[in-house]
């Protein structure tokens, strides 16, 4: 009985670990939309509690600095060029992503994922300038 008991573990393990992989890419390329957009509906909860450079803010102010970021970008057309992608799971439902990214306003980004249904929200968010 017991070689049997190892192989279900080894299976569950393999599972699992092949599931956290696919939720990885599937959280990084949400991201990558989520930058190519520019906009956090779809992507951030509205409860989100996010800090930046103007200090804690939440839903509102990240959709009105994106509305200013548009304006801003407008003439640049710069591609969003991300790097550095860690992402860590609390929970199957609950990860932790951060990375870098390049262009004109150069930052580093920590958001937390959460799953609700099928969907993965940003739930917090904290992002910091990167000075040269």
């Amino acid at each position: 009985m017991r070689p049997y008991k190892n192989i279900v573990l080894l299976f569950a393990a393999l599972a699992t670990s092949v599931a956290v992989a696919d939720a990885t890419d599937d959280l990084i390329l949400l991201d990558q939309q989520w930058g190519e957009s520019g906009w956090p509906s779809g992507f951030v909860s509205e409860d989100v509690i996010s800090i930046g450079p103007a200090g804690i803010v939440g839903f509102n102010e990240m959709v009105a600095d994106a509305d200013a970021e548009a304006e801003a970008e407008a003439d640049r057309e710069e591609a969003y060029v991300v790097s550095g992608y860690q992402v860590k799971f609390l929970s199957d439902d609950i990860a932790v992503m951060v990375h870098t990214a390049a262009g004109s306003s150069p930052h580093s980004d920590l958001h937390v994922f959460q799953k609700l249904g099928d969907t993965w929200l940003v739930m917090a968010n904290a992002a910091a300038p990167i000075t040269q």
